[in-house]
């Protein structure tokens, strides 16, 4: 049985059935939805800001932040009211940091002193793993920025990518966490450890994503530096033209040309392939960033291909969750998609 608190008060009683539905996303971003009906006025009103927390007995399935409401009203006294919320990076991206200067500090160093010295402890936010990256010292400057955009700039200066999980920890790493897999996507039925209850299954591709070719320069400096894929240039290459999808990104702390190669290696290797797949089910052994096998000759897989879980949506009714899962193609490594980034600015989450 689920619970559901909204800044400390529980409403699971007014939830109506099919309307509570999680989402997670590619960088490990998660949004909420849910419709709660009201007869009577209730005591405490959920309130934009407040904390969200829903939990299966006594294991926490999600915690975050309300973003939004949306109230109608039928009477006097009952409505209906719409929330949406948004997992605990939306207290990164709503928190103003002050003007900053920092003496020479590599890039992860900067991070932790800023969380460190910079956030408030009442959005008791904790201090997870931040990997080291380039250990090259610079001094920062940042002008007052949200802490979102701050850490997004000291973890694009590794190739890296930040987080916050559900127990409000913060984490700055070259990858996602990878979770072996349990069950693979089998189209000919042959697999033993195949997923049994597949209910639908889609695949979609498209060039939207596709990045075969990545550079790394530093205005600074002019230092510049590239990565391929060249086995991914050659299959585009064998359908058109020179195959290249490129795309260029800023640096100012790679000081030669090894340096700004790794970077562009660590961003290229966490991107994704053409291929798509979503599928829908009621098992729950999977989760994002998850790797797993697909075979499905009808859709031109013909032979075992790996995909990244990049997004998982659960829909609750009738006491238990059904999930659609998206994962994109992979080389081997989790991906760190950031189209959740254009999902949540819109509020289209559902």
């Amino acid at each position: 049985m689920i619970t559901l608190t909204i800044g400390g008060n529980p409403h699971t009683g007014a939830l109506e059935d099919g309307t509570l539905s999680i989402r997670h996303y590619g960088a490990l971003r998660s949004s909420f939805r849910a419709t709660l009906h009201y007869n009577a006025i209730p005591e405490q009103l959920p309130k934009v800001g407040q904390e969200i927390l829903l939990s299966e007995d006594e294991t926490l399935l999600w915690g975050g932040i309300l973003v939004e409401a949306e109230q109608i009203c039928h009477s006097t006294e009952s409505f209906t009211m719409t929330l949406r919320g948004q997992g605990y990076e939306q207290i990164l991206q709503r928190y103003c940091l002050p003007g900053i200067a920092l003496e020479e500090l590599s890039p992860s160093e900067a991070a932790k002193y800023i969380f460190n010295t910079y956030l408030d402890p009442k959005d008791q936010l904790l201090l997870g793993t931040v990997e080291e990256g380039l250990t090259q010292r610079f001094p920062y400057r940042f002008y007052p920025a949200k802490a979102s955009s701050v850490f997004d700039y000291l973890a694009k200066e590794n190739g890296f990518v930040w987080w916050i999980d559900k127990t409000k920890t913060f984490q700055m790493k070259s990858v996602l966490p990878k979770v072996e897999e349990a069950l693979c996507i089998d189209l000919t039925g042959r697999k033993p450890n195949r997923l049994e209850d597949l209910q639908t299954f889609l695949y979609r591709s498209s060039t939207a994503e596709c990045k075969n070719t990545q550079y790394i320069y530093n205005k600074q400096t002019d230092v510049e530096g590239v990565s391929t894929k060249p086995l991914l240039v050659r299959e585009m290459s064998g359908r058109f033209g020179s195959g290249q999808y490129g795309a260029s990104a800023t640096n100012s702390v790679v000081t030669n040309e090894e340096e700004a190669q790794r970077v562009a290696q660590q961003i290229l290797s966490a991107n994704p392939g053409l291929g798509e797949i979503e599928f829908t089910t009621d098992s729950d052994v999977f989760v994002p960033g998850q790797v797993i096998d697909v075979i499905a000759p009808v859709c031109g897989i013909n032979r075992e291909t790996l995909f990244c879980i990049t997004e998982i949506r659960a829909v609750y009714f009738y006491n238990r969750f059904r999930y659609t899962i998206t994962a994109r193609e992979t080389d081997a490594d989790p991906l760190s998609t950031t189209a959740w980034e254009t999902i949540l600015a819109t509020g289209s989450t559902h």
